[in-house]
């Protein structure tokens, strides 16, 4: 087993059954809870997620395609962006979907005018009865996790010559030396006054 996830999880058993969507166009709701057993690493950053995720699903019918929006709530924690102490928010994502059994689908999108936005059509097999929304769910998760989580909106972070956290006090180190590859700006500079 892998000590991290990178994609949507074996266990996650996330299905919207299309016979429940009611052909009137009424929607359909679903709500779930999706298990998260490790932390989750997304571009080289890692999240843990403190509560595990809540997700709600509404779906209707629309011209032959079921449109579904996938909503995810969820608290994480990853380390501060400038201390690096854990460092914990609330996250929030909707993504919303389009399905269609029409074969015809591509032909249809070509000539029709910009009515869907720029969402893709997600062709479902004539067969299908069930769509799997794991790797929805997946996806709307990811792209609700923060660039960046900071542990207090006036965190100091880390001394760049020692490391020391400047959240605990000053670390001892002497002024700015700065960097030398610039010393001859400070003559310049020097000129400029005179």
């Amino acid at each position: 087993m892998e000590s991290y996830l990178i994609s949507a999880p074996e266990n996650w058993k996330c299905r919207l059954v299309l016979s429940a969507v009611p052909k009137d166009g009424a929607p359909y709701t679903d709500k779930f809870t999706v298990p998260v057993d490790r932390p989750v690493s997304y571009w080289d950053q890692i999240y843990t997620l403190l509560s595990d995720p809540e997700v709600y699903v509404e779906a209707f019918r629309s011209e032959g395609r079921i449109v579904a929006a996938i909503s995810l709530r969820a608290r994480v924690s990853a380390p501060c962006a400038r201390c690096l102490d854990s460092a914990a928010c609330d996250i929030e994502s909707e993504l919303r979907y389009i399905f269609s059994l029409r074969r015809d689908e591509g032909k249809r999108d070509e000539n029709a005018s910009v009515q869907d936005g720029e969402e893709d059509i997600i062709l479902l097999d004539s067969w299908e009865d069930e769509i799997d929304l794991a790797q929805l769910v997946w996806e709307t998760l990811i792209t609700a996790l923060p660039a960046a989580i900071l542990c207090s909106p006036d965190c100091k972070g880390l001394c760049p010559q020692c490391g020391a956290n400047l959240n605990n006090g000053p670390c001892g180190c002497k002024g700015e030396k700065g960097d030398p590859r610039l010393e001859i700006l400070k003559d310049f500079i020097k000129d400029e006054e005179k």
